[in-house]
């Protein structure tokens, strides 16, 4: 009850709490046993919660750029590449916000515009987002697996060592497992011809929202 209350007191927390209920409605959504008792209502309550989650995300700019700011050029990562992939992120991540708004206003016909294009430039800023953030992982992961040469397990402090590069690696593969699930889900909504864009299920995105969910969740809970 502890955590739970944690998790929705945060903004980020709450995020991750719609995004389990969205998801995992999603993968039971398109069956035929919900199709036959509940009809279109679990379609009308996944629909509310996506436009509650683009709603709230309309404060997230501040945020996001006071995060760039103070991440700047990297300075405090552990190697050039990791700098940049997390300077790309940021950008990607930057510049997702603005272009979701404007979709989102033109389809709340706030502006008389259409809105696919917008939709269309948020989705690849998404996938490349997670791109640059699957590569940055993986590049700590290597780092990491670099210190683990010339350590002995005879040794105490190599062994605590080892231990804490352990750690720190099931964290980087828990991380590196969502942004793949992520980078599926996002080449789905980019324009039709794009890879599998337009092919997957709404069952299959439910298991790939899901699936990154409960990862993200974990990570949270017990703070890897």
């Amino acid at each position: 009850m502890n955590t739970i209350s944690s998790l929705l007191e945060s903004c980020s927390g709450r995020d991750q709490i719609l995004r389990l209920i969205y998801y995992g409605t999603l993968c039971v959504s398109d069956t035929k046993f919900c199709h036959r008792f509940l009809g279109s209502k679990l379609t009308v309550f996944c629909n509310q919660i996506s436009e509650c989650r683009t709603f709230l995300r309309l404060f997230d700019d501040i945020p996001m750029l006071n995060y760039t700011l103070s991440y700047g050029l990297g300075d405090e990562e552990e190697d050039i590449l990791m700098s940049l992939c997390g300077v790309a992120v940021n950008i990607c991540d930057q510049l997702y916000y603005p272009f979701e708004h404007v979709a989102w206003a033109a389809d709340k016909r706030l502006l008389s515009i259409k809105s696919d294009r917008w939709w269309t430039i948020s989705t690849i800023c998404w996938a490349f987002s997670v791109y640059f953030s699957f590569c940055k992982c993986l590049r700590y992961f290597s780092i990491l697996e670099r210190r683990k040469e010339n350590k002995r397990l005879s040794d105490e402090n190599d062994r605590l060592e080892l231990k804490e590069i352990a750690k720190l690696q099931f964290n980087e593969l828990l991380t590196m497992a969502q942004c793949l699930a992520n980078l599926v889900h996002a080449i789905h909504w980019l324009p039709s011809g794009v890879l599998w864009a337009g092919r997957l299920k709404e069952w299959q995105i439910g298991i790939l929202g899901t699936f990154a969910t409960v990862l993200s969740l974990y990570q949270t809970i017990f703070k890897i």
